[in-house]
C-alpha cells in the first residue's frame, strides 16, 4: 500500500547533507549503474572510535537523506510528530547509543529535563536512524542497507550496501539504482515473534534483541534485531490472520510479505506456506494505533512469528 511522496526536514540538525525522511513512496532521476568494486571512504578527521548510533548518524550524512515510509507523514496517521514524539520518549531513551548520538548532534542535554521541543527534535532525527539495518560484523563494524532517496521529481532512489568501520571509514560493496520502498508497515501489536528465548511480543523488541532468522542455506540459526519501525494504522485498517494446516497462526496488515515475497493479502486457502495449506484467512478489523517491523541479523534479514517466515519492509524489496 503506498502513499503520497512526501518529504520531512530534520529541524536543528546541523549535518553536511539533511538528515530527512521521505515518506512512503516514489523517486529518482539518473539511473547509476552498479559500482564495478568496493570503493572506501575516508572517516572523519580525528580517529575517534564511534558507537553505532552515531555509525548510523554518519551513514545518512555520507549517502542523503533516507527513504522509507515515514511514520508520521503517513496521511491517516494517529496524533502528531509531537505527541508521538511525547509517547516514544521512553522507547528512544531504552535505545540509548542512537538517543544520545542523536541528542549530541542536536546540542541537547540529555543529563536534565528533557523538554517536549526537545523530545521532537530527538525523535525526527531517532525515528530515522532506527529504522537503518545495521548488522555488527565484529570490531565495531557494522554491514549497512541504505536506500537514499532520489532528487525531486525522480522515481529511483540510489541502495548502498557496503561495511561502516568504527572509525567511519565506508566500504562501499555495491550500490544501484532501486526503486520506491514498500509501506506501511505492517504487523499487528502483540505479533509473537520467535526468539531463542521464546516468543516475544513485535513491540517489546530493541536492537541488539536475540532473534531466530534463516541464514544463506535456509536454516533456521540464533541471530539479533538490527533495525525497527513502527507505523500510525490507518482509521478503519484491517489485518488479516492467517492459519496454516499445522496450527501455525500469524496476523498482519494484507501488504505485509512472506519469506518468499507473497504478501498476506494476495494469499488463498489451500495456498502452501512453508510446507504447510492455508486453511484460514480472516480480516479483521484492527483496534491498534500501530504496526511494526524488525530487521533480523544475517544475509536474509527473514524472521519467524509463530514458525511462519516474514520478510521485512524495512528493506527494499528483492533483498
Amino acid at each position: 500500500m503506498n502513499t503520497h511522496p512526501a518529504r520531512a526536514s530534520v529541524r536543528g540538525l546541523s549535518l553536511p547533507l539533511a538528515l530527512v525522511l521521505v515518506a512512503a513512496c516514489g523517486a529518482a532521476g539518473a539511473t547509476p549503474g552498479p559500482t564495478p568494486g568496493p570503493t572506501i571512504l575516508p572517516g572523519p578527521t580525528g580517529g575517534a572510535t564511534l558507537n553505532a548510533g552515531e555509525l548510523r548518524l554518519l551513514v545518512i550524512e555520507r549517502f542523503g537523506e533516507r527513504w522509507y515510509c515515514d511514520p508520521d507523514e503517513y496521511p491517516v496517521s494517529h496524533g502528531t510528530e509531537q505527541e508521538r514524539a511525547i509517547e516514544r520518549f521512553d522507547e528512544m531513551v531504552a535505545e540509548a547509543e542512537i538517543y544520545r548520538a542523536v541528542a549530541a548532534k542536536l546540542g541537547i542535554n540529555v543529563g536534565g529535563v528533557v523538554s517536549d521541543a526537545q523530545k521532537l527534535a530527538i525523535y525526527h532525527a531517532w525515528k530515522v536512524a532506527l529504522s537503518i539495518p545495521f548488522d555488527p560484523v565484529g570490531d565495531g563494524r557494522y554491514r549497512f542497507d541504505y536506500l537514499a532517496a532520489p532528487p525531486d521529481n525522480g522515481v529511483q532512489g540510489l541502495r548502498t550496501m557496503g561495511i561502516v568501520n568504527a572509525d567511519g571509514s565506508i566500504v562501499i560493496e555495491q550500490q544501484a539504482a532501486a526503486g520506491e520502498p514498500m509501506g506501511p508497515i505492517c504487523l499487528a501489536r502483540g505479533t509473537r515473534i520467535d526468539t531463542p528465548a521464546g516468543p516475544v511480543a513485535v513491540q517489546d523488541l530493541r536492537l541488539g534483541d536475540p532473534i531466530w532468522t534463516l541464514d544463506a542455506g535456509g536454516r533456521r540459526v540464533a541471530g539479533t534485531v538490527i533495525a525497527l519501525g513502527s507505523m500510525a494504522a490507518p482509521k478503519n485498517h484491517h489485518v488479516i490472520r492467517l492459519t496454516l494446516a499445522d496450527g501455525r497462526s500469524v496476523t498482519a496488515s494484507p501488504g505485509h510479505p512472506l519469506a518468499d515475497g507473497r504478501t498476506f493479502g494476495t494469499l488463498a486457502l489451500g495456498d502452501d506456506v512453508d510446507g504447510s495449506p492455508v486453511t484460514g484467512l480472516v480480516s479483521v478489523p484492527y483496534p491498534g494505533r500501530e504496526t511494526f517491523d524488525l530487521v533480523a541479523s544475517g544475509a536474509t534479514g527473514i524472521y519467524f512469528s509463530d514458525g511462519v517466515p516474514l520478510r521485512s519492509t524495512l528493506v527494499p524489496a528483492g533483498s
